[in-house]
């Protein structure tokens, strides 16, 4: 197997000692921000997991589509989390252009991707983007049948439908015609290191 390797960018303008004031190394926030974004990633799929089963239950697959449209980021944002940070799905096969990478989620994606065609693990990483901000980056794989319903082959795993909806919500959609165990994206979730140094600090 090989192993997803993506090194940790270590810019530490800001996060040195000055005029004696203890502050956390660089290499204590981004295993925080490990750490965190690990439980923070698991909260929000299960979240959004738990209420896109829930409508699908109510209202039928076709309002899965209209759920993902206006209800997934407002949901994203009323989770109650320590440290703050920012919450965001990437993609490079983009449906709601919320999920449109940054140049660094770009390249966190390609090398998941390039990973998953050669076997490789895919573990999470945390990379340092400036000396304001860390980005804890998970993969998200397409793993339940249930998925295909909007993101599975048109015409026959995505009904008619189902494929209009989309067509209507998402004139410039890309994300379908994925079979499972695809690459669907990432969790991209971003630390102010002003937050996590402050966080590090109370809780030592």
């Amino acid at each position: 197997m090989r192993r997803l390797i993506i090194p940790l960018i270590l810019i530490v303008t800001g996060c040195t000692n000055h005029k004696g004031t203890s502050t956390p190394s660089i290499n204590e926030l981004t295993e925080l921000a490990m750490n965190e974004g690990g439980e923070i990633s698991i909260l929000a799929q299960k979240t959004l997991g738990s209420q896109l089963k829930k409508s699908i239950s109510d209202n039928g697959v076709t309002s899965a589509v209209q759920f993902c449209n206006l209800a997934a980021y407002p949901i994203l944002d009323t989770l109650k989390i320590a440290p703050n940070a920012i919450i965001k799905r990437a993609s490079l096969r983009v449906r709601n252009q919320k999920d449109e990478p940054s140049d660094v989620e770009r390249a966190i994606l390609e090398q998941y991707a390039l990973s998953l065609e050669n076997d490789g693990d895919l573990n999470p990483v945390v990379e340092v983007i400036n000396e304001k901000q860390v980005l804890y980056a998970k993969p998200i794989l397409l793993d339940s049948p249930l998925c295909l319903n909007c993101h599975g082959q048109a015409g026959s795993q995505v009904t008619s439908e189902t494929l209009k909806s989309i067509q209507e919500l998402y004139p410039n959609d890309n994300a379908l015609n994925h079979k499972m165990g695809d690459l669907r994206g990432i969790w991209s979730i971003t630390f102010d290191i002003s937050e996590l140094t402050n966080y590090l600090k109370n809780i030592k």
